[in-house]
């Protein structure tokens, strides 16, 4: 895994047991830590099998921190029927802020979109308006020539 997206598992905020990938099953999954700023996801944790490539080949083993504690919940309920106790906050407020952020966006393309329309309109209105203008003038000339 390249070093400028991942460090090691210590500042873990949790401790989430660290299962065999259940995809290749060769290999102990790894915690990381999210080190740039891509996407926002800067400090956000997430879980990788040794066995994937940062290319994204190899294992396909690769979950972020919410996805990974529910994988642990599904295990624990086929393998004990118990439950792991682990709770996982819904409401990230980096959601939040992505979503209000895409949001504002559409909304902005939609006003841009709009105005554009509304020119395109008037332009229409002006072209039919010269086409009339030349269309009448040819008939009047047509009328006074003869």
């Amino acid at each position: 895994m390249a070093s400028h997206s991942s460090v090691a598992s210590q500042r873990r905020r949790r401790d989430y047991p660290l299962i065999t990938c259940t995809n290749c099953g060769r290999h102990t999954v790894l915690e990381r830590i999210v080190q740039t700023n891509k996407n926002g996801n800067k400090g956000r944790i997430f879980y990788v099998c040794p066995g994937r490539k940062a290319d994204g080949s190899g294992c396909p083993f690769w979950h972020w921190e919410e996805s990974y504690v529910n994988l642990l919940k599904k295990e624990a309920a086929m393998s004990s029927g118990q439950d792991l106790g682990i709770e996982v906050n819904r409401e990230d407020p980096r959601n939040k802020e992505k979503e209000d952020w895409k949001i504002d966006n559409i909304e902005n393309e939609m006003r841009a979109l709009v105005g554009i329309g509304k020119e395109v309109v008037v332009l229409l209105k002006w072209l039919l308006v010269v086409g009339l203008f030349v269309l009448l003038s040819n008939i009047g000339w047509l009328v006074c020539r003869n």
